[in-house]
């Protein structure tokens, strides 16, 4: 009789592992839906990777105390997932706003799998200020905005 309830265990357990691992397999094997406009295939590894941009919360303007003045944005976010990175940072300053516009992307490939946890981020972009007159200057990251302001030119003498 012991024998017996031993092998009703054993088989149950057995069920019960390959149901889970059923679950699992069926719960994670649909990647999402991409659209065809933001998917990119790259030739180095025939590897398709979806590029977006970064989901920006929040930014700090930083002012380092030195001369010339240096200035740091610290943006901070998140990413959608476990498989989403940081790409690519791209500074833009327009002379005529006074204005810095900065662009967070992101990469993922396209066929993963991947947790579906958001993921915080949080990144230090250097602003190019050297040569700026005294005076109040904008920054947008992804659609966040803030002011710093120059308390002087900011140009080395020489």
């Amino acid at each position: 009789m012991k024998s017996n309830n031993t092998f009703v265990g054993i088989i149950v357990l057995i069920t019960i592992i390959l149901v889970t691992i059923a679950t699992f397999s069926l719960g994670c094997a649909e990647p999402p839906a991409i659209p065809d406009n933001e998917s990119v295939l790259t030739e180095e590894n025939n590897s398709e990777y979806v590029y977006g941009d970064a989901n920006v919360e929040s930014i700090q303007i930083l002012t380092l105390e030195s001369f010339p003045v240096q200035i740091h944005v610290i943006a901070t976010g998140y990413l959608p997932d476990g498989c989403t990175a940081i790409n690519e940072k791209t500074v833009l300053y327009d002379e005529e706003t006074k204005s810095f516009t900065v662009h967070i992307t992101t990469i993922r490939p396209a066929d993963a799998m991947c947790t579906e946890a958001i993921v915080s981020f949080e990144e230090s972009i250097a602003l190019d200020v050297n040569g700026l007159e005294k005076g109040t200057y904008k920054v947008d990251v992804n659609g966040v905005t803030d002011e710093f302001e120059l308390q002087m030119d900011n140009i080395p003498q020489e």
